[in-house]
């Protein structure tokens, strides 16, 4: 039940709950910024004031009409709108715990999540009918909407302690099945605080926002640094490069994927656009090559700063705010508030107070998931230079061994996506007869007017002049594009199963 004695709330606003910390209560209207525009959606503008208004009456309506409390689960899948963010907010403000989802999953992709909702909210209530006879609740979305406008704002916040769970994010599930990882009220607040210190933000700041709304790219790291800034966000639906171009010179900031900034090249357009305004350009999500983040900085003059996180850290590492200190492959020195370390094995390794509380109905692969110091164990492999800059060498189950030797495949797809021909590759280990497990690369050529065997013949021959002998792929595969996740990650786990059997045990490559 929420608060309603004015010294009981005075208790709350003293607590950690994260709308609390971003600024959104009954006492917004007392801030300086209270007035400054918060949220830019096409030709709406709703300044803070305005915007908490909108959460309170989403905490007014999911409180009273349905029931939702504290610890409750609220499932979204929802379109990315204002109306989702006060959506979300909302549930974090009644000390209940959202759980994104994305909305183009199929039945049997949402079959297995095991959230135990009190209430769906869906963007298709008719392919969402099968969740009616297991949840008391399942809502349209825009139904939702409607109702919320004509329910009186609710302002306060539920009492709850740092370590209660906000949202709970399910895992891409490359190594298994998707697990719900739990992350805090304080996780959030203190990365977010972490980042605005890194990132420099400041009020004067615009985020272009086009990341996805189910994901933390989009929800908690990009988002986040507006709010805890008091900026301004021009949330877009989607990712679409007419439609970054037209809003780029009108922002300071632009957090992307990867494949963002690859498509933004495509274009004509951006050699010649006025950028003067931006002062950071953020990448994440997936690894930014190096030929990449070389020719975005050849065509734009700026120097793309990578970092590094997970569902369960949150961001943990980023490279620094000085241009000149970035480094091209690098992610970055760790955040305040996180340590890293790499173990015996090569693991990446992190304790911070972002870290997640657990997974869902999972405490003893949690367990698992820990070094008896409280360590996290990613799964990454990485390694520090001499400066003291994380990089990453690839996931610990993506490493090759070949003949006994260790073959990271990171490094071989740098060599490789530096070529002229190469647009982007993947490198993964497949069963072998001989070595045990050899890695072959599939690659995107910049040109398929060339004939494939012949591209495929060129890439090998430079890959031996860049390569140890060991480390060069067995075969090179030119595809038309390498299978990705919403989030633009590669989805070696296909590869590995479409080229399995590449070798049979009569086919010995030397």
């Amino acid at each position: 039940m929420l608060k309603k004695n004015l010294s009981l709330f005075q208790a709350c606003r003293s607590s950690s709950n994260f709308v609390s910390a971003a600024g959104f209560d009954q006492h917004t209207g007392n801030k300086d910024f209270a007035k400054k525009v918060a949220i830019v959606e096409d030709k709406i503008a709703l300044t803070y004031d305005q915007l908490n208004k909108k959460i309170g009456q989403y905490t007014a309506l999911l409180h009273s009409k349905y029931g939702l409390q504290k610890g409750d689960r609220l499932l979204s899948r929802t379109s990315k709108s204002v109306e989702t963010l006060a959506l979300y907010l909302a549930t974090l403000r009644l000390g209940a715990v959202y759980v994104p989802l994305n909305p183009g999953y199929t039945d049997q992709e949402t079959s297995h999540f095991d959230a135990e909702p009190k209430i769906l909210i869906t963007l298709n209530i008719e392919s969402d009918r099968h969740f009616q006879e297991k949840l008391p609740y399942v809502v349209d979305e825009f139904n939702l909407q409607y109702e919320a406008s004509n329910f009186t704002p609710e302002l306060e916040n539920e009492c709850v302690s740092g370590d209660d769970v906000a949202s709970m994010v399910y895992t891409s599930g490359t190594t298994g099945l998707p697990k719900g990882a739990m992350i805090t009220h304080s996780g959030l607040a203190s990365n977010a605080e972490a980042l605005v210190d890194c990132w420099r933000f400041s009020q004067d700041d615009v985020l272009l926002h086009t990341l996805p709304f189910y994901h933390i790219h989009g929800m908690f790291v990009s988002l986040n640094c507006t709010f805890f800034s008091r900026s301004t966000a021009i949330f877009r639906p989607k990712f679409d490069v007419e439609d970054v171009m037209y809003w780029l010179p009108k922002s300071t900031v632009f957090m992307g994927v990867p494949t963002f900034y690859s498509r933004l090249l495509k274009s004509d357009k951006i050699s010649f656009m006025n950028l003067k305004n931006i002062r950071l350009f953020v990448s994440g999500s997936a690894p930014l090559s190096m030929a990449l983040w070389d020719e975005f900085y050849k065509q734009t003059g700026h120097k793309i700063l990578e970092r590094y996180g997970m569902s369960e850290t949150l961001i943990i590492t980023s490279n620094p705010y000085e241009e000149h200190l970035r480094k091209p492959g690098s992610v970055g020195v760790p955040v305040p508030g996180c340590q890293v370390r790499i173990s015996d094995n090569g693991i990446i390794e992190c304790k911070s107070t972002s870290l997640f509380k657990g997974y869902w109905k999972l405490p003893e692969k949690t367990k698992k998931e820990f070094t008896e110091d409280g360590f996290f164990v990613t799964g990454d492999v990485g390694k520090f230079d001499e400066d003291g800059q994380l990089y990453i060498l690839g996931r610990d189950k993506d490493m090759i061994i070949s003949g006994g030797l260790n073959i990271y495949p990171k490094q071989i797809e740098d060599v490789l996506d530096s070529m002229d021909s190469v647009k982007e590759s993947a490198v993964i280990g497949v069963p072998h007869p001989d070595f045990g497990e050899v890695g072959i690369a599939i690659c995107v050529p910049n040109n398929f007017a060339t004939d494939k065997e012949i591209l495929a013949t060129n890439v090998l021959r430079e890959a031996k002049q860049k390569l140890s002998n060991y480390k060069v792929p067995k075969k090179v595969i030119i595809a038309e594009n390498l299978p990705r996740n919403s989030m633009g990650k590669v989805q070696k786990k296909e590869l590995r199963e479409e080229y399995k059997n590449l070798f049979q045990s009569n086919q010995v490559v030397a």
